[in-house]
């Protein structure tokens, strides 16, 4: 059974909620990832034309996941990178779009799961990540009460104003040198800024501690496991939903 629990810790629900953003990449999640059926009593999925996700629950708990994508990069060409009008503040355009195309079926399933009664936890990788956000602060404005959103990967989603009146207790999970998390849209005139804690993954699978600078957590790392070889890394290798996994299953398990 999969272990969510508002007693644990945020890196062992953070661990969790991995392996579920990592099923949703299945386009059969269920016989490839033979645990949601064993954790959950209902599955529910929604998708648009770019947009796939699916919300499980148990007696305790809703779970909200998005998909991110396989090329990032290739989605984004696709994407308006202008902002528009959100909540408060202004977020990325094209972000807002693919929420919106799903955003009654997001409603419909969170009602069938009956949300109201339970813990919701909202969580995505990439792409999926930043709609994460994006659908958290919305459902908050709609009356509902996500108890915390955990992205892996996520590009920035929201302009200053937007990301401080961001209510919902965050955690950005960054992976080494996971380069996505750090881009910056090609616009001149809008800005980005990051919301929630952040947590910092090494390339050893250690977490960094927050008073320390990337490049001295980096640096500190390296010292702390000489001899043991040299570790993968990388934009492009670090960015896979699977290193995440993994890193935060070692942790989990360490812990």
């Amino acid at each position: 059974m999969i272990g969510l629990d508002i007693e644990a810790s945020n890196l062992s629900n953070a661990s969790v909620l991995s392996r579920i953003a990592r099923a949703v990449y299945a386009d059969d999640a269920l016989g490839d990832f033979p645990f949601l059926e064993k954790s959950f009593d209902e599955i529910i999925t929604f998708r648009g034309e770019r947009v796939f996700g699916l919300v499980a629950s148990d007696s305790r708990n809703v779970v909200m996941t998005f998909r991110g994508k396989d090329d990032d990069q290739q989605l984004a060409e696709f994407l308006a990178y202008s902002q528009t009008e959100w909540i408060e503040g202004r977020a990325h355009g094209g972000f807002v779009r693919l929420l919106n195309s799903v955003w009654e079926q997001v409603l419909a399933a969170l009602y069938d799961a009956k949300e109201v009664e339970k813990t919701l936890w909202v969580t995505g990788h990439s792409v999926g990540g930043s709609l994460a956000i994006l659908a958290a602060q919305r459902l908050v404005h709609e009356g509902f009460e996500p108890h915390m959103v955990v992205t892996f990967g996520a590009p920035r989603v929201l302009d200053p104003e937007a990301a401080k009146a961001f209510s919902v207790p965050l955690y950005r999970v960054i992976n080494n040198e996971d380069a996505v998390p750090r881009l910056l849209w090609p616009t001149l005139f809008d800005t980005y800024a990051d919301v929630g804690e952040e947590v910092f993954l090494l390339a050893s699978g250690d977490v960094a501690e927050a008073r320390h600078s990337t490049h001295l957590a980096r640096k500190l790392d390296r010292a702390n496991h000489i001899g043991e070889g040299v570790l993968r890394a990388g934009p492009v290798h670090d960015h896979a939903i699977d290193e995440y996994l993994a890193k935060l299953g070692r942790y989990a398990k360490s812990s």
